[in-house]
């Protein structure tokens, strides 16, 4: 997953197979703390090693004076798997550098593995922030092989 800003009004998310081009919210207009989370008007692309992607749900808190992103969430559905992450993280000109502080991946039979290689990240949109799109690559390290990954957008 890759995060690069090309110049002020153009940034890349990239993952292992997706790329959105996004326009950046202006460093100055991001501003006060904000929670966001998948609504309706949220969208998501992905796949995995079982399938396509068929649910996703997000949401964090983000304090824009400090930078700080904290009680963030992500959960992807795969065929019967989830993979559920929670992370932290920080903003610093307009880019989000995201790390996990845990991670599952479930099916129906229960926990499959409690060791996710998690790459997370995004930018914000929209005249003030009001969007997020984000980028992820999940490699179950207990089977290489099993992996996610996709692009997705959150609002506030």
């Amino acid at each position: 997953m890759v995060i690069s800003r090309v110049n002020d009004d153009l940034v890349l998310v990239a993952t292992s197979d997706y790329l959105a081009q996004v326009n950046p919210t202006p460093i100055g207009k991001l501003t006060g703390s904000h929670n966001y989370a998948t609504t309706i008007a949220s969208s998501f692309i992905g796949n995995g090693s079982a399938g396509d992607i068929s649910s996703l749900i997000a949401g964090m808190s983000i304090d824009f004076e400090t930078g700080v992103i904290d009680q963030g969430t992500l959960a992807v559905l795969v065929a019967d798997q989830t993979w559920a992450i929670e992370f932290s993280g920080s903003v610093l000109k307009g880019v989000v550098d995201l790390n996990a502080t845990s991670g599952q991946l479930l099916d129906s039979t229960g926990i499959i593995s409690n060791s996710i290689d998690t790459n997370l990240g995004g930018v914000f949109s929209g005249n003030t922030g009001s969007a997020f799109v984000g980028g992820f690559d999940l490699i179950d390290e207990m089977n290489t092989y099993n992996t996610v990954n996709g692009l997705f957008t959150i609002e506030r």
